[in-house]
């Protein structure tokens, strides 16, 4: 079960970058990607450094944070434009799109009733994430307004869909890269910051100066996110070397979870803001019971 603690480790990381991010959105949201990217390398680099790990070069690695780097660049135009919170819900789909890749590309065999277990926990856990992302502005009053402009589902599906292919690809590292968890998330990171140097220097060239003269929480909340942001891909690649079995039914449930950071984000909001929304903790009831029918459909015969 090694696998499965791994998996919420790296969620419950994924959802304190969340928290960090959302601390940190008083001030221009690229500045913060940028120091958040700079602060997960570093803490990367400091890692490596201490382990005196060997480093080998993962192309896999380069290709995840690549496409984890567009994901933050798409989400930092939506933050500018005051979209994100009309976006985010359709990102719920990454572990799902993540576990269909893996399906269509390895043809996992299962019998019927492994796949109506299957099929119905991952609905549950795709409704149960969707319930948790609306919670502040309410599910119905959520689907009134992405009725006015379907760009929204557009840029949600778009953000799902580049998520879904970094954790493919870290998946893929795991089956075909002699590497260990502290080197991929190096060359990960590396690929990541690229995409976070280009969004300064294009968008906002003028807010380079401007790194200079923060307050203190301007530099500490996106650090303290970069430094979650660095050990949530540390765990979620460690969950993928931990698996046991052929039908990836586990593999869907670490997809799930690492692209879950709003399962543990209503307790963060909790005990850290002081934030309490019902429908966030009926999310993730939701969630829970559908990834105990996944796993519970890994055994069924």
């Amino acid at each position: 079960m090694k696998w499965l603690i791994y998996g919420a480790f790296s969620s419950v990381l994924f959802a304190l970058w969340g928290l960090f991010a959302k601390l940190s959105s008083f001030q221009n949201p690229i500045i913060s990607n940028f120091i958040l990217a700079s602060g997960a390398f570093l803490t990367a680099v400091a890692v490596l450094l201490a382990t005196n790990r060997r480093l080998i070069f993962s192309k896999f690695a380069i290709i995840a944070g690549f496409f984890g780097g567009i994901q933050s660049i798409i989400i930092l135009l939506l933050l500018l434009k005051n979209q994100l919170i009309l976006v985010m819900p359709f990102t719920s789909i990454a572990g799902i799109i993540f576990f269909l890749i893996v399906y269509f590309t390895e043809r996992p065999s299962y019998n019927i009733k492994q796949k109506i277990l299957a099929g119905t926990g991952m609905f549950f856990s795709l409704i149960g994430l969707f319930l948790i992302a609306t919670g502040s502005v309410g599910f119905l009053n959520f689907f009134m307004q992405i009725s006015i402009d379907v760009t929204y589902i557009f840029f949600g599906i778009l953000i799902g869909v580049t998520a879904a292919i970094s954790t493919y690809f870290a998946y893929r590292s795991t089956k075909f890269e002699k590497i260990d968890a502290t080197t991929y998330v190096f060359w990960n990171l590396i690929a990541s910051l690229v995409p976070a140097i280009i969004a300064l220097l294009v968008f906002n060239p003028s807010a380079i100066l401007q790194l200079f003269s923060l307050s203190s929480a301007g530099y500490y909340y996106p650090a303290l996110g970069g430094i979650c942001v660095s050990f949530g891909i540390f765990f979620m690649y460690k969950a993928f070397r931990k698996t046991t079995t052929k039908t990836k039914l586990q593999e869907a449930i670490i997809g799930i979870l690492s692209n879950g950071e709003l399962i543990a984000l209503p307790f963060l909001s909790y005990f850290i803001l002081g934030e309490s929304v019902v429908q966030g903790y009926i999310g993730v009831a939701v969630v829970l019971i559908g990834l105990s029918l996944i796993n519970y459909s890994e055994v069924i015969r």
